[in-house]
């Protein structure tokens, strides 16, 4: 029973994929320890994780997976229609009323924004940089070979990836994200003034809460011009659970092991291919399938292939002589914070963002699933990582950078000071 003096934060996190949900989860566990009701708001996706991680958590409608493969994963950002939003708007209300949170804490769910903000309820956002205005693209190379490669011939491509073309990039490439977003505010401004929302001025008004918390580091991805509500508290991801596969005591006499995983919102067939292309190497693989494809749909078969949903980052990581992944923003840092060297095949622009942060600093090989990806461009790849010292040596560095941060300790502390 919750005491009557007992402060309760709502978690809503976009329910597609592992990320967003696994980083809440994170400050969650932390925020036991806080005597706080705590509670989620979960769709989709999830929903499975509530239940491994036995929190408590209210059903709200939620993207089916087909958006991501339609929309997201081909860099199209237009995935709110006035019906979604007055769908997910009103559905949140009923739940603030419901459980009465003091605070909400949201990470990538635009419309809990609208909402709170409707229910005169203090929020916390949890995003990373480049979700900001605060992306300093001067210092970074522009993501456009995933946005781009379906398109314009190669030797364009080529092009725009040289020094002039970066440059151009640089300057363009923010004003178009920009536009993107003010197009997407007009677009949903009939149902946002239906509902009450006051629009205000800025192209990243939904991204930003009350308090913005960054979990990035500015090595990483770096920053400029922060306001006093937006800090950057370092990296969350979620660890995989504890729960391990009958196999695992297996792999204590195995030593080169190749990680390979699909994420939460990776692709089932680039998946496959990894894994049929790696029957040819002398690695052992250890694969998980997380949100992106069932296990019992893998049909790729040999005896030193692993396959289970989900692993343990400090079971698996350590073990690893080197990580395959799509890219995502919680694997970056979850690899480097193991000391772990990447090959990233990333499907959309975010995920180009970060495969573009780890090869600017060193630590992995960025291959483009769309155009590059083939069985002797892998293991090509593969045999550069593991024979060039510098990967390792490099992701040592940032291991040793991350060790002064904790994430989730930060966004509690910011979560007390708000709440309070």
């Amino acid at each position: 029973m919750r005491e009557s003096n007992m402060k309760t934060v709502l978690f809503i996190p976009v329910g597609l994929g592992l990320a967003h949900a696994g980083r809440l989860i994170m400050i969650a566990r932390r925020l036991k320890k806080e005597r706080m009701n705590i509670i989620f708001g979960a769709g989709t996706d999830a929903i499975d994780l509530m239940r491994r991680e036995h929190f408590k958590y209210e059903v709200i409608p939620e993207f089916p997976k087909e958006i991501y493969e339609k929309n997201l994963k081909n860099n199209n950002p237009f995935v709110y229609t006035q019906k979604i939003i007055e769908e997910f708007v009103r559905a949140e209300l009923n739940l603030y009323r419901k459980v009465k949170p003091d605070l909400i804490v949201y990470d990538a769910r635009f419309t809990a924004r609208i909402s709170a903000e409707i229910a005169g309820i203090k929020t916390i956002s949890i995003c990373n940089a480049n979700m900001t205005p605060y992306y300093d693209f001067s210092k970074i190379k522009f993501p456009i070979n995933t946005l781009l490669s379906k398109f314009i011939s190669k030797k364009m491509l080529s092009i725009l990836n040289r020094k002039y073309g970066q440059e151009f990039m640089k300057k363009v490439g923010p004003k178009i994200v920009q536009a993107v977003l003010i197009v997407e505010m007009i677009r949903m401004s009939p149902a946002l003034l239906k509902l009450g929302y006051r629009l205000k001025r800025g192209a990243y008004q939904l991204l930003l809460g009350d308090v913005t918390l960054l979990t990035d580091i500015p090595e990483y991805r770096p920053v400029v011009g922060l306001p006093k509500n937006v800090k950057m508290i370092g990296p969350i991801f979620w660890d995989g659970g504890k729960i391990l596969p009958k196999w695992s005591e297996i792999l204590r006499n195995k030593k080169n092991i190749i990680y390979v995983t699909a994420g939460g919102t990776g692709d089932r067939r680039v998946f496959i291919k990894i894994l049929e292309y790696l029957r040819e190497s002398n690695y052992t693989v250890v694969a998980t399938t997380g949100n992106t494809l069932a296990q019992n749909s893998v049909n790729v078969k040999y005896p030193d292939l692993y396959l289970t949903d989900y692993l343990h980052g400090d079971f698996i990581l350590p073990k690893s002589k080197l990580i395959i992944f799509p890219g995502g923003n919680a694997t970056c840092y979850q690899a480097l914070s193991f000391g772990v060297p990447q090959i990233l095949t990333p499907l959309h622009i975010d995920q180009e963002d970060n495969a573009n942060q780890l090869e600017r600093l060193g630590t992995g090989i960025m291959i483009n699933p769309y155009t590059e990806l083939t069985s002797r461009k892998l293991l090509k790849t593969i045999t550069e990582v593991m024979s060039d010292n510098s990967y390792k040596r490099n992701s040592i560095a940032i291991q040793n950078i991350l060790k002064k941060y904790n994430g989730p300790e930060r966004a509690v502390n910011e979560i007390k000071k708000l709440i309070s």
